[in-house]
């Protein structure tokens, strides 16, 4: 006679196997790290209300479409609490962690061509009859990208529109510059009307973000230009976290990271964002970075492989104390010229509010391929 297991013990091995297994070896476009989890919850109704709380912990939306069917998730449970369905299940409940950011998406270079082509040729048969009002020095390949890019400017509106009070039921965000904008104006707008963050009467901002990591990226230097306007969602944010961008600034941290140069300069700039306008409950600053030997220390590391391929490093955060560099930026003790390096697993105070952590463990980099989410997704860049 078979042996049957507890329904307790069968919900437990479920449980676990569904953790997503974001420290995987293989990259995320070969292996999803969700795919164990999105199996079993097509095993059964209980199985799946039993490991979706930690499948939803930590969210990451890294491709150029996974925001639009995290959106479209998100309608199908209104239609499910329209219809009082059992399937039901409150994202924003469960939701810790969030990536939002498709900027450096190197999927497949055909497909992108591809969908251009087929863009361009429906464009073009669709404008056919226009043709001849058309000027003959216009150039059908910028006209198809201007309104490309409105299409999806508007499109990535809309769904973040969808997925706000999700976004802002995680401590944990990070995001791009381009999503980020996004979140600013949908927030504000909604704040205005308190009409769609389900805030009813409240008079205090509901967002729950606690830690706002901003995606860098090397052309964009800054997320708000000249404006004085306070925006609700970052005024309540008590820390903010930049991770660099490694293509451009990879160089320029590993003077940090080997103790011969002073990190004002590298940040002085990214400190005088307009986006600190609105951060009025900002508490530290925070920048993480690979950290890095010398360039002529080939024992440790090869460069060539760094900026190709990819080698697995430990990840370093340069932490400011916000409220203390407000007082009085002019005469903000940044500490020596000569910093000593701090080792893996240590933490180095070197004045009142400047410190220097380095992971114990490695996670995989390469400079010129994207490759921050994997860091982010283990716990790398946290506080």
């Amino acid at each position: 006679m078979a042996y049957k297991l507890p329904i307790e013990i069968i919900l437990t091995i479920c449980k676990d196997a569904a953790q997503p297994t974001f420290s995987q070896r293989e990259k995320y476009d070969m292996k999803n790290p969700y795919s164990t989890a999105l199996s079993l919850c097509l095993v059964s109704r209980l199985v799946r209300r039993i490991i979706l709380p930690d499948f939803l912990r930590t969210i990451l939306l890294r491709r150029r479409h996974s925001l639009k069917k995290f959106a479209n998730a998100l309608l199908m449970q209104k239609a499910y609490a329209e219809k009082k369905s059992d399937l039901f299940f409150d994202y924003t409940s469960a939701v810790q962690r969030m990536w939002i950011s498709d900027t450096f998406d190197y999927f497949v270079y055909a497909e992108t061509q591809s969908e251009y082509e087929e863009a361009r040729s429906e464009d073009e048969e669709a404008q056919s009859e226009d043709e001849e009002a058309r000027s003959e020095d216009e150039d059908p390949h910028l006209r198809w990208g201007i309104r490309n890019f409105l299409s999806k400017n508007d499109e990535r509106a809309c769904n973040i529109s969808v997925s706000l009070p999700v976004i802002l039921a995680a401590p944990e965000l990070a995001v791009d510059y381009g999503h980020l904008k996004h979140i600013i104006w949908s927030v504000q707008d909604a704040w205005s009307s308190r009409t769609d963050l389900n805030v009813g009467g409240h008079s205090s901002f509901p967002g729950k973000t606690k830690n706002l990591t901003i995606i860098r990226q090397g052309h964009h230097e800054q997320l708000l230009h000249n404006t004085i306007e306070t925006f609700v969602f970052l005024a309540s944010i008590p820390h903010l976290t930049h991770l660099i961008d490694l293509a451009e600034h990879s160089h320029i941290f590993r003077g940090i990271s080997c103790g011969t140069e002073s990190p004002k300069f590298s940040v002085y700039i990214w400190m005088r964002d307009h986006t600190w306008n609105s951060m009025k409950s900002l508490e530290t600053f925070s920048v993480v970075y690979p950290h890095l030997p010398p360039i002529h220390d080939f024992k440790s590391i090869t460069y060539a492989a760094y900026a190709t391929r990819g080698i697995d490093l430990h990840v370093e955060r340069f932490t400011v104390s916000a409220a203390l560099y407000k007082q009085d930026p002019k005469s903000f003790p940044w500490g020596p010229p000569w910093f000593p390096v701090t080792n893996p697993g240590n933490k180095r105070v070197h004045s009142d509010g400047v410190s220097i952590e380095v992971t114990p463990d490695k996670t995989y980099f390469s400079q010129y391929f994207w490759s921050w989410d994997k860091a982010w997704a283990c716990g790398f860049t946290d506080r």
